[in-house]
């Protein structure tokens, strides 16, 4: 390893307490880069087929990119888990930016598996390549900001560690539990689930070592050009200002705002939720170290019922799905109901989408008080929705339905609820209606770990960047949709921000500079970048095809595909998915008819050993 790497993996088994380390294969630094892409061949490589995400033999892989801790914008404190979802059964990444990525790399390590099952609660603490493993007794049952106080300033006694831990939701496994670090959290597919399902209560890591550089005087000079494209980027002025909310006025102007659980794509009182609300409320702005964006927002209610609450947020989803999605335009009930979710360990996501689900259930008659707890539930409902969280985090009567997530809750309700829980491979759909934008939700469909956005953006629709596209339009979706798969998919191989990614607030090139000059190899330019994104999306493609996914399993619920949106800017739109799917898999050079690898495909990617797996599984094409 040149630079920018510490070269080695920590494996840690809770059941026997046993510690291993092995090198950083430099084939895989070669082929996949970093965070993301070594993760997932990672995951793929210890992971058997069929295995019970929430078993002892379920693998968590932790892994940071050559750039984590580096003095780069936009991007220095990423890192990923990749694991299998217990809310979707896929291959699942969750990204976080906070500092214990940092700490994990500057401790000697570029990634950790986590594996087995501890016997009784139990944290982990990695100090400069030193693990322990601590009783975390006094730590079970507590809220996720206790538990990593206590964690701290307690029972390791330094306040400078790093930490991700979980809350009530992970130790009862709901299936969308969280790992909550710091103010930031791994958010989806059920992380915090499977920590619960080990008896592990939380990780902490501390670290002091050097990162090397390459060429440390040529990354200073390209950073200094980042910083001046970032500075002139327009989109990067809004989320200074705005965060992440920043987009909540454009949403809901092309009617692509989840409005009652997706019903809609208007919300009528969305100025309540704007983003100049959230300014007068943010009292501090925060971000990742080395980036001048400082998108956090660290948001404070001052008075009436929700006074004294406060969180870093709500993002976007979260304005929606604790907001508009459920006839909600008070923001403070909104950054209320943000911090319980955190407290509790739950994602915002998918506990709001699961709520508008329960809410038109309700509507219909489908479900009535003697299923809710005596509750009767209806849109506009701050309390019901304050309820609701609760129930769902410590699976609570009507709450344990709904803590498996609205895939299962309407495959046991029956009744024809099936058609409006809204989700893809079982994971709830964030704040974004794919029927408006073609591209967008396409992504969404053939997303590997599920109903996620941040897979597979589609800028070109929803902002006009790089270049603006016809959002309504069918034909060419597949192929934009597989470039912004492959393109992020490169940004989180390195780590890079999602932001300037996506939308080029930064250029290509000097991105792919700046990664030759922190590793000393050179990985080549924009087009070998998607190549290797494409080499990832594949490996992670395969891990689903392991676990019997196939083209059956890349559709929408029936609400997208038969319902046209009744009303405002994208009236009478629905989904058309088959002929894009068609184009799709086309541009992947994958078999049509049944969505699956060709041998072609992946020997083309240098994946014959992949190729060859599913080939005596009798998955390939």
């Amino acid at each position: 390893m040149q630079g920018a790497y510490m070269g080695k993996i920590l494996r840690v088994n809770l059941t026997d307490k046993k510690v291993s380390e092995s090198p950083l294969p430099e084939e895989y630094v070669r082929k996949y880069i970093g965070g993301r892409g070594i993760a997932a061949r990672l995951l793929y490589d210890v992971m058997s087929p069929g295995t019970d995400p929430l078993s002892p033999d379920s693998k968590m892989v932790w892994g940071t990119g050559p750039l984590t801790g580096l003095p780069v914008q936009a991007c220095s404190s990423g890192w990923v888990v990749t694991a299998k979802s217990p809310a979707t059964g896929t291959y699942f990444r969750s990204r976080c930016v906070s500092n214990l990525g940092i700490m994990l790399k500057r401790s000697g390590y570029d990634f950790l598996i986590i594996e087995g099952k501890a016997e009784s609660p139990t944290y982990v603490y990695i100090d400069n390549g030193e693990v322990e493993f601590g009783d975390a007794s006094s730590l079970w049952g507590t809220t996720t900001d206790l538990a990593e106080y206590l964690l701290k300033n307690h029972l390791i006694r330094n306040p400078r560690v790093e930490t991700a831990v979980i809350g009530p939701a992970g130790e009862r496994l709901v299936k969308y539990a969280i790992i909550q670090c710091g103010t930031r959290q791994l958010g989806r597919g059920g992380m915090g689930a499977i920590m619960g399902s080990k008896n592990l209560k939380a990780l902490a890591v501390y670290g002091d070592k050097p990162i090397p550089i390459a060429d440390e005087e040529l990354l200073k000079e390209l950073v200094r050009e980042q910083i001046a494209q970032l500075s002139a980027a327009h989109g990067a002025k809004r989320m200074q200002r705005y965060g992440t909310a920043a987009i909540h006025t454009l949403i809901n102007q092309i009617g692509d705002y989840p409005y009652k659980n997706f019903w809609g794509t208007y919300f009528p009182e969305h100025e309540k939720l704007d983003g100049e609300g959230r300014v007068k409320r943010t009292i501090r702005n925060a971000g990742c170290p080395n980036c001048l964006i400082n998108c956090w927002k660290i948001t404070y209610v001052r008075e009436g019922p929700y006074a004294g609450a406060w969180v870093d947020g709500p993002e976007y989803e979260t304005f929606c799905t604790f907001g508009g999605l459920l006839d909600i335009s008070n923001l403070d009930a909104t950054i209320a109901a943000n911090q319980l979710a955190d407290l509790y360990g739950i994602d915002t996501i998918s506990a709001g989408v699961a709520i508008a689900f329960a809410i038109e259930a309700f509507e219909r008659g489908i479900i009535t008080t003697k299923d809710t707890d005596g509750m009767v539930l209806k849109w506009r409902d701050e309390e019901v929705m304050m309820k609701l969280i609760k129930k769902i985090a410590f699976r609570e009567g009507f709450g344990d339905l709904l803590a498996e997530g609205v895939k299962i809750a309407s495959e046991r309700i029956g009744k024809g609820s099936e058609e409006f829980a809204i989700h893809i491979k079982g994971l709830e759909l964030p704040a974004y209606d794919p029927r408006p934008v073609k591209a967008h939700g396409l992504g969404m469909v053939t997303s590997n770990i599920g109903g996620s956005h941040a897979l597979s953006y589609g800028t070109q629709e929803v902002f006009g960047l790089p270049t603006a596209v016809d959002r309504f339009a069918v034909e060419g979706k597949g192929k934009l949709t597989k470039f912004n798969q492959d393109r992020l998919t490169w940004g989180e191989c390195c780590i890079w921000c999602t932001f300037p990614t996506r939308t080029e607030w930064h250029k290509p090139d000097l991105l792919t500079k700046i990664v030759a000059a922190a590793t000393g190899i050179d990985f080549g330019g924009f087009d070998s970048a998607l190549k290797i994104g494409e080499r990832v999306w594949n490996v992670e493609k395969a891990f689903n095809v392991r676990e019997g996914f196939d083209r059956r399993h890349d559709t929408l619920p029936a609400r997208f595909l038969k319902e046209p949106i009744p009303e405002g800017p994208s009236k009478g739109q629905k989904f058309e998915l088959e002929p894009m799917l068609d184009e799709y898999y086309q541009a992947r050079g994958w078999d049509v008819a049944t969505g699956l690898p060709t041998r072609n495909k992946l020997e083309e990617l240098g994946l014959k050993d992949i190729a060859d797996d599913l080939e005596k599984m009798g998955r390939l094409r």
